[in-house]
């Protein structure tokens, strides 16, 4: 990436990080959750950045990759809860890692 685009990344990045962490307080329910989030949000988009098309809205395209970050999380959640809550009903030994 060239320092234009990190640049303009950077500058995109935070006009819109107070939309961004108010969407993932809402989102996780705490500021833990939403910090963590808003990291992995801005993570994924300075790595994809260049097939961003400028001419979109750069908050929109933020906001859905944010959904999708929170969807993983919380079904990779879900998937270990499931794990765990047959682990847990299950005869002792019969379960294997």
């Amino acid at each position: 990436m060239s320092e234009n685009e990190k640049q303009l990344f950077e500058n995109l990045a935070l006009q819109n990080m107070d939309d961004l962490y108010s969407r993932a307080i809402r989102l996780a329910g705490n500021a833990e959750g939403a910090e963590f989030l808003v990291q992995q949000t801005y993570a994924i988009a300075f790595g994809i950045f260049e097939q961003f098309d400028k001419n979109n809205d750069f908050a929109e395209w933020l906001s859905g990759l944010l959904m999708l970050v929170y969807m993983t999380d919380k079904s990779d959640f879900c998937y270990k809860s499931f794990l765990a809550t047959i682990a847990l009903n299950a005869p002792l030994g019969t379960v294997k890692t």
